[in-house]
């Protein structure tokens, strides 16, 4: 995208209430971010979910201040703004419900291209935690030569990265906060080296800090661009388990490493374990389900060996997709039943669910 067209992006974006999704239906519209500022309110107001107030808007409100330093920002960190309508654009994170309409972007942008894997867990390992997470990242880089995504947090996330710097591998940071913002602090010492081969990619524009509610949505892209996640060890409260929500939604591959039934550190990943998530004492057990995803495909005849509430949802989604809320009553679940139901299934790969709460069968 040339310098024009970003700034046009930017200036769409600093329009009060137009988000990822109004931006992609307004530039997939009108093809270029300076031909949606060109429009006229009448011509804006007639897209679908643009009223008249945001079409007045996106005429009177764009904040140049904010354009401008955002520019400047992107020249002086060498960075880049990658959207959704770039060729560049990764094709696997495309596909997610809800993806970026843009990122900003600085390292190694090729390395979105490779065959990626993401690595989470909690912000206070333990020694064991530790050490699988450097096993387990080792041996996907030296064996299967996959570039290790993770969220630059402190803990499993730190340590997926410097592993992966350490054995010559490549490795992605998906930041909840501005590209100038290092946080953690302390991540500070490997950031040059992370630059010569790693990419640092964020949703957010540069000045934003690591505010809380950032990270959880920044999970989703994690998850998004990689082939399937591995937990290594997660707390019941650990938004790595967030990561493997999302991971389920996009069809990825979830793993879990199992820990001590008397660690609290482990409870998380021992519980995804329970619902279904792929058991992984080796490497063997993660590089088996990929190659087994990649290569083969499923039997139309053969069924899931399903019972109880299983079996009805399965039934149910004969033929079409359903809302959650119409399987609820067909089924004649409560919504917590169903939930916790749907989501056993996702994790035994016999259901999938699809934007708008809808869900088909496998």
């Amino acid at each position: 995208m040339n310098d024009s067209a970003v700034k046009a992006l930017l200036s769409l974006y600093s329009v009060p209430g137009i988000g990822p999704v109004r931006m992609r239906k307004l530039i997939s519209y009108f093809g270029t971010p300076q031909k949606v500022l060109e429009a006229g309110v009448r011509r804006l107001s007639e897209i679908e979910g643009i009223d008249n107030k945001t079409a007045e808007r996106i005429k009177s409100g764009i904040n140049e201040d904010f354009v401008y330093n955002q520019l400047h920002l992107l020249k002086e960190h060498n960075a880049q703004v990658l959207t959704f309508w770039d060729e560049s654009y990764p094709d696997r994170l495309k596909k997610i419900y809800d993806p970026p309409a843009f990122l900003f972007v600085k390292g190694d942008i090729s390395l979105l291209n490779n065959k990626a894997f993401a690595i989470v867990g909690t912000r206070v390992p333990s020694s064991y935690g530790k050490a699988i997470t450097e096993q387990f990242a080792r041996e996907l880089i030296l064996g299967h030569n996959l570039t290790i995504i993770s969220g630059f947090a402190r803990g499993v996330d730190t340590v997926a990265h410097t592993t992966a710097l350490k054995n010559n591998g490549k490795t992605i940071a998906v930041l909840g906060n501005g590209l100038d913002v290092i946080y953690p602090p302390e991540n500070k010492k490997i950031y040059d080296d992370f630059l010569k081969n790693g990419l640092f990619i964020s949703e957010y524009p540069f000045n934003t800090k690591p505010d809380a509610g950032n990270f959880p949505k920044r999970n989703r892209i994690i998850s998004g661009l990689s082939m399937g996640v591995l937990i290594t060890e997660a707390g019941m409260q650990s938004g790595a388990l967030l990561t493997a929500m999302y991971g389920l939604d996009q069809n990825r591959e979830i793993f879990a490493v199992p820990g001590p039934i008397t660690s609290g550190k482990s409870s998380g990943s021992n519980n995804l374990l329970k619902q279904g998530a792929k058991l992984v004492q080796s490497i063997d057990d993660i590089v088996s389900e990929l190659s087994g995803q990649l290569q083969a495909s499923p039997s139309v005849n053969q069924k899931p060996d399903l019972k109880g509430k299983e079996k009805i949802i399965y039934e149910l989604l004969d033929g079409e997709a359903l809302h959650i809320d119409q399987l609820a009553i067909k089924a004649g679940l409560s919504t917590s039943e169903i939930l916790t139901t749907l989501l056993t299934m996702e994790l035994k790969g016999v259901v999938r669910q699809m934007a708008g709460k809808m869900f088909t069968r496998l």
